[in-house]
């Protein structure tokens, strides 16, 4: 009895109260046959009618209702079970393919049979009350009122189940595997799909619309007057309105900026500074996860301008420092040459969307110039290239006996003979006077880079 009333599957994707009640069942039968056998013998012994049949009813009915339900799981599991077969027969995934197996809730066929179990305890139910005399479909009885109730309640669980299930499998499907994301990487890869981002909005916003009408429904059917609630709330709504313009604000802000598609799920994005991966969407702000771990919550209201790194493409820019006597033409052409073995590699070929190139000297400093090297590729990915790149022109360069410019300053003391030694605490003095210039450059060079 335990196993027809768990069902098909394995018992731990169960509700815990039905795993419950699976293993004390026999406790409330015991109670009801003790109470039963009392009954019938006080009945007996005070001359009044035989209540046997109104006591062996309700024992009969359950045990049917039992055997009902072990029939309706298993024609639910073929009929389930035909319907992935002919779904792998087409080459497409199976209906479970996508959720979490391991709740019984995650699929149609989970909700299905708690649907036929409802039923066939309602069923079971109303059957005992109109054999003991009772008639729930009598209106403005507690028990009218209570059944309308538990019906409401019934097709409200039933459209929440089905609404979850229909829109989580779509997620999943928008969203496939999660990409493994090294922790304290730097961000920038590309983000869920657009509808991917709006699901679980709508999921929400119909989560509540189906509370909302259940509960007015059932206050109708109690034979409350919903129509000044109605009226009620709309006042209710314009004083919050007034009260609250930075909630509104926030709410129509973030609702233009998702018809906009400014920004999806895990997409890397700036705010005022603020940079990091959209974790979070909520109906007033979002949550962005920098990749060193900070989190920060951002009210749409406050958005005033949004950067987006991870749409359609990036450049990549390398800066390589090289003394003034280095052969520009021959690094450019080693640079080309690095460009088209990268497109063979591989590993990493087909992730170029332009191959590697030289830009030439862009810039001259004291001690060096600067050569910049290019590539394009899909947001997120040009970390990963940026690795071998500078490996390969580091082992390029030190083939061909091309040398980095490292950072160096000259200083020329004014009225002092080359021939004369310089004692140590001059040298510390001009040292010192050195630095600054020194902090400067590096400063530039930092601020001239993209910032993670």
């Amino acid at each position: 009895i335990g196993n027809m009333i768990l069902g098909v599957g394995a018992p731990e994707t169960k509700p815990a109260a039905l795993r419950v009640f699976a293993r004390i069942w026999h406790v409330p039968v015991m109670v009801y046959v003790v109470a039963a056998f009392a009954t019938t013998t006080v009945r007996l012994v005070t001359s009044q009618p035989n209540a046997l049949g109104l006591v062996v009813a309700p024992v009969l009915l359950i045990f049917a209702a039992l055997a009902v339900n072990g029939v309706a799981l298993l024609v639910i599991e073929w009929a389930f079970t035909r319907r992935r077969s002919h779904a792998i027969a087409a080459g497409a995934e199976g209906l479970e393919e996508n959720l979490d197996p391991a709740s019984a809730m995650h699929g149609l066929q989970g909700l299905a049979e708690h649907a036929a179990g409802l039923i066939i305890i309602a069923g079971t139910f109303w059957l005992i009350a109109a054999g003991w005399g009772i008639d729930i479909a009598e209106p403005g009885t507690v028990l009218h009122n209570v059944w309308e109730i538990v019906l409401i309640a019934f097709l409200a669980y039933i459209s929440y189940e089905a609404v979850k299930v229909t829109i989580d499998r779509k997620i999943a499907e928008e969203v496939g595997e999660p990409a493994e994301v090294e922790l304290g990487a730097e961000g920038g890869g590309q983000g869920a799909s657009r509808l991917g981002t709006l699901l679980p909005l709508f999921r929400n916003f119909l989560v509540v619309l189906i509370f909302a009408i259940a509960v007015m429904i059932a206050l109708s059917e109690l034979g409350v007057d919903i129509g000044p609630l109605f009226a009620g709330a709309g006042v209710v709504g314009v004083a919050i309105g007034f009260g609250s313009q930075t909630l509104i604000r926030d709410i129509f802000s973030g609702a233009f900026f998702l018809i906009d598609d400014a920004f999806r799920k895990n997409e890397y994005i700036e705010i005022a500074g603020t940079r990091g991966t959209v974790e979070k969407i909520s109906v007033r702000s979002m949550q962005l996860r920098h990749h060193m771990g900070k989190l920060h919550t951002i009210p749409f209201g406050e958005i005033t301008q949004l950067t987006n790194f991870s749409r359609d493409w990036v450049m990549m820019k390398l800066p390589l420092r090289v003394p003034y006597d280095t052969d520009v033409e021959k690094v450019r052409k080693l640079i080309k040459g690095l460009g088209h073995e990268l497109l063979e590699h591989p590993e990493l070929g087909h992730l170029f969307l332009e191959p590697l190139k030289s830009q030439g000297v862009y810039q001259m400093e004291d001690s060096a110039m600067i050569i910049r090297v290019k590539f394009m590729t899909k947001p997120g990915d040009q970390f990963s290239i940026r690795k071998v790149v500078y490996a390969r022109i580091r082992e390029l360069f030190e083939e061909n006996g091309i040398r980095f410019a490292s950072r160096e300053v000259t200083v020329r003391v004014a009225d002092t003979p080359a021939s004369e030694h310089l004692s140590d605490e001059e040298r510390k003095a001009i040292a010192g006077a050195v630095r600054p210039l020194l902090d400067e450059e590096n400063e530039a060079a930092a601020a001239s880079e993209p910032k993670r």
